[in-house]
């Protein structure tokens, strides 16, 4: 049973969190992070994000290619932190940088975007209407894995990301204790504690580029998930090898439902 002090603590605990929830004109604030990304996808990530946020947060991981003079050359790019050392083998360090930078520019919801992702017309026309509400705190969106092109997207018994829902905008309340898990590889874009919060699954549609590309680079990313976590501590091995199968599975990509 409490005592009068521990209930008093416990009262400015909960009231600490302030949970500030509106129906109306929320601040839209996309956030990501980014290294080496001249020649791929972060132009059109930025100009397509441009174009239905308010605000958008970047931290550079030691670029050496430029990367942060194209991210200053967007006017919604409101703050853009460059790490002087990458911290790309501790992804976990990463990600609270980013978190960090991005609630210091006072967010109401916040966007976790990779910079090879793109949000379907459908997503973008949705956002305002799943944001401006006071029930929910997250939203989750179907993630397609796009292979070798933008025409298919990969699906077999170890790629299927767009089979469960993948949670990357959610409410910023401060005061809430917000916290990554120390992982150095596939570490969550949302802090752990937002799953515990009410939220919403949608059927909205995620376009992730990352593999996209040539043959070329995707043993380039094989070789380096290789090289961060050669044991398979924070992914699976034979998803790993699979980057490399000659003959996957692809299924032919619709943009609407």
């Amino acid at each position: 049973m409490l005592d009068n002090h521990q209930e008093t603590d416990l009262c400015r605990e909960l009231f600490s969190i302030r949970r500030v929830r509106k129906n109306q004109g929320n601040k839209l604030t996309a956030m990501l992070q980014v290294r080496n990304e001249r020649g791929r996808y972060l132009e059109e990530v930025l100009d397509d994000l441009s174009e239905f946020v308010d605000e958008i947060v970047i931290v550079d991981d030691a670029s050496t290619d430029g990367t942060p003079n194209i991210c200053r050359a967007y006017p919604k790019v409101v703050r853009l932190e460059v790490l002087e050392k990458p911290l790309f083998a501790e992804e976990w360090r990463l990600r609270n940088a980013l978190w960090q930078a991005a609630v210091g520019t006072d967010p109401d919801w916040l966007l976790s975007v990779d910079a090879d992702e793109l949000y379907s017309k459908e997503a973008k026309n949705a956002i305002r209407a799943l944001i401006n509400q006071e029930h929910s705190d997250w939203i989750a969106f179907r993630f397609y894995d796009m292979w070798g092109g933008r025409t298919h997207y990969r699906e077999d018994n170890l790629w299927g990301l767009h089979r469960r829902h993948t949670a990357s905008l959610v409410r910023y309340m401060p005061g809430y204790p917000y916290f990554y898990p120390q992982q150095n590889h596939h570490v969550p874009r949302l802090p752990l504690p937002c799953t515990v919060l009410p939220g919403i699954r949608t059927e909205l549609k995620v376009q992730h580029l990352g593999w996209a590309g040539s043959l070329e680079d995707r043993v380039r990313k094989y070789l380096r998930y290789k090289r961060i976590d050669p044991h398979g501590e924070w992914g699976s091995l034979e998803h790993y090898e699979s980057i490399l199968d000659p003959e996957p599975r692809l299924i032919p990509w619709k943009e609407e439902r």
